[in-house]
């Protein structure tokens, strides 16, 4: 959650009032169905060994183990972030993937639990987006946990979705914006449909899933976060949502179909040739089985878009060489996003080479700095972002003029992309231009600086980074005119460049879950004393295959 944006006015403190309430109690009581309607059946597969940890009282959350005990909702301590998943309950598909009888014992002990302690509305707990993951969670493990459980656990169990489901109708809206917006959506039909909601209901969850559709998916198909990992979050609601529809006999949407395949494209577009995510705003590389499990599912044969003008992202390859530049500068007011525009990612196969430092949800010690200009692969102007980052997690100055050209000839790509971020701060316009050969063998890159003349700082100094993946060892040689590269499978690439001078540093990688590697980046650093004379500053750099060490 945003926690900026918890603000609680005086329509929030009324509608908890309102939620608190003995007659919203009273509206949520009704009839409590002998079984569920309809079986919803859950896509998705659990994690066994995370099950085998549930068993033994610890669970891992966002790379941090957790205690979770007989009854984590007597317990204190918990992180946010802890906290939120332990009540979304989506773990219930781990215990239901080890199987056996003791898993069932503790599932059926956790959901009992949970049901003696927050049976009644509560601010926290009932919270719409966490609400909606656990329904749908309890409807999808209900044959594991609660079917073959005695007549009395079952009928609590049954009345507890109930009450849930009817506070969700009316509570929908007023949770969360963004992707959990979506999931609340997707949960609210899940339960409707399992507990066999009326036509009427139905309905009016799939008119407010098409508006929240139209409100947060951009033209081309990106979700307006401009996040790898909430495009996949996004699209997982999408065709959860749709099969809860086909479950139960109805037709999808128009809406809902061609935002899928569009959404396709570009999730496509954003993985590398090992299958995970790029590492832009807020995103780590995900887990290949469940992005494959996604795109499977979404049942569409959309290819990955060479071109996401509206969300901002590029996609260059040649051979098995993938490129990918971020084009545009923040689109969303949100904490999840990066200062990390006209920076790049670069792959060969399913080996990366360049990549941006990721992002560690499990670790809000590192939210701020991951999310800087300095922990990607672009262009710094003295240690300042491309994009202000206040205090608080909002914005302030950014770019406001992003250009882009693109071209393709004989298997070759051109892209130059030019924004504005450094004009107020500093009087100057960054311009890249990447080059991809055929083959892919050959990616070239120049960074332009021009002073536009006006207020601001004097520039002293740029900074072009190329963070490396953990796997990729890293030399100076010539005397330091040249960074020798070798990835794990024995191939060599060569960086080498003009108008400025090379160093290797210390740098950090949070891609793989979110865990921290130590690893390092090249710097390219670039003088810009004279720039206001000069009028401008080129650098031009190489990065080139050369599977011989030089002699």
């Amino acid at each position: 959650m945003n926690r900026r944006r918890d603000r609680r006015g005086l329509s929030d403190r009324l509608r908890d009032a309102y939620f608190a309430s003995p007659v919203h109690a009273w509206r949520l009581s009704g009839p409590v169905p002998d079984a569920l309607s309809v079986a919803v059946a859950d896509a998705w597969t659990g994690n066994p060994d995370l099950g085998r940890e549930l068993l033994e009282g610890t669970y891992t959350i966002g790379g941090t183990t957790v205690q979770v005990g007989a009854d984590p909702w007597s317990q204190t301590g918990y992180s946010d972030i802890a906290l939120e998943a332990l009540h979304r309950f989506e773990w219930m598909r781990d215990l239901r993937d080890l199987g056996g009888d003791a898993a069932r014992r503790r599932a059926r002990d956790l959901v009992g639990a949970w049901i003696d302690r927050h049976g009644a509305w509560d601010r926290f707990a009932w919270r719409p987006d966490l609400l909606a993951g656990r329904v749908a969670a309890w409807v999808h493990t209900f044959g594991f946990f609660a079917e073959s459980a005695d007549d009395e656990f079952r009928r609590r169990v049954l009345e507890s979705l109930n009450r849930q489901y009817r506070h969700l109708l009316s509570a929908a809206d007023g949770g969360p914006n963004g992707v959990a917006r979506l999931e609340t959506l997707r949960g609210a039909l899940i339960a409707g449909v399992a507990l066999g909601g009326d036509a009427d209901e139905i309905q009016d969850l799939v008119d407010r899933l098409d508006g929240a559709i139209r409100a947060q998916i951009l033209p081309d198909g990106g979700h307006r976060s401009r996040s790898p990992a909430l495009q996949s979050d996004a699209l997982a609601a999408l065709v959860d949502a749709r099969a809860a529809l086909r479950a139960a006999g109805r037709e999808s949407t128009a809406v809902l179909d061609e935002t899928v395949q569009r959404m396709t494209g570009v999730l496509r577009m954003l993985r590398h040739g090992d299958g995970g995510m790029a590492l832009f705003n807020g995103a780590t590389e995900g887990q290949v089985w469940r992005l494959d499990t996604l795109i499977a599912r979404t049942e569409t044969k959309t290819r990955a878009v060479a071109s996401a003008t509206d969300t901002g992202f590029e996609r260059m390859a040649a051979g098995r060489a993938v490129a990918i530049l971020d084009s545009r500068p923040p689109v969303a007011d949100d904490d999840t996003a990066h200062a990390g525009t006209l920076s790049f990612e670069f792959s060969i196969g399913k080996e990366r080479l360049i990549v941006n430092c990721g992002a560690a949800p499990g670790d809000p010690r590192w939210h701020g700095l991951l999310r800087a200009s300095a922990a990607h692969s672009g262009l710094v102007i003295d240690d300042t972002n491309t994009t202000e980052l206040r205090a608080d997690g909002s914005f302030g100055r950014r770019p406001e003029q992003v250009r882009l050209e693109r071209w393709e000839a004989d298997g070759s790509v051109w892209v130059e992309a030019e924004h504005d971020g450094y004009r107020d701060s500093h009087a100057i316009l960054h311009r890249r231009r990447l080059f991809l050969a055929a083959g892919g063998d050959d990616l070239r890159g120049e960074d332009v600086l021009t002073y536009t003349g006006g207020p601001g700082a004097k520039p002293e100094e740029a900074a072009i980074r190329f963070h490396l993946h953990p796997r990729v060892s890293a030399s100076l040689i010539q005397n330091g005119a040249s960074v020798l590269l070798r990835m794990p499978s024995g191939s060599g690439w060569r960086l080498r460049a003009t108008g400025g001078r090379l160093a290797l540093n210390e740098s950090v990688y949070f891609g793989e879950g979110g865990r921290l590697q130590r690893t390092r980046q090249i710097v390219l650093s670039v003088g810009l004393g004279g720039i206001r004379e000069e009028g401008s500053v080129s650098v031009k750099w190489a990065l080139r295959r050369e599977d011989r060490r030089p002699g």
